[in-house]
């Protein structure tokens, strides 16, 4: 959370680097700011930063529901963002245990996208009022 920024932080775990710049503009659409991008969730940054965001992309990440689970102990108060190729109804569940607070479908439009990042600004306002 990065206090006094006043902006709505996120890390950004994506093994795929040819994606992140796409990414990182959607983010910046929605209004949020990524302070850490990679292939891998970083234990010691998340306790540091505290982002207001974790979005998983959990394509050829090894054990995705691991690293959900991770975000949510060493960052109680972020969001988890899951971003899923065709998610199954089991695999929904699986991620909303492992402690998600949203799945986001790859098929979905920019658009869709971008209004999810938004709730993330949206409930950090309201934490702060």
């Amino acid at each position: 959370m990065l206090e006094g920024t006043g902006r709505t932080i996120a890390h950004l775990i994506e093994p795929q680097h040819l994606f992140v710049p796409a990414l990182v503009d959607v983010f910046a659409e929605a209004g949020l700011f990524v302070s850490y991008v990679g292939a891998v969730l970083d234990p010691r940054r998340l306790l540091d930063d505290q982002p207001d965001l974790v979005f998983v992309d959990t394509d050829f990440v090894a054990e995705p529901l691991d690293v959900v689970r991770l975000a949510r102990v060493l960052a109680p108060g972020t969001q988890v963002y899951v971003y899923a190729s065709a998610p199954s109804d089991a695999v929904l569940r699986a991620f909303s245990v492992a402690g998600a607070d949203r799945v986001l479908e790859k098929s979905s439009d920019r658009r869709e996208i971008v209004q999810g990042l938004r709730e993330v600004d949206r409930l950090r306002r309201q934490r702060r009022e």
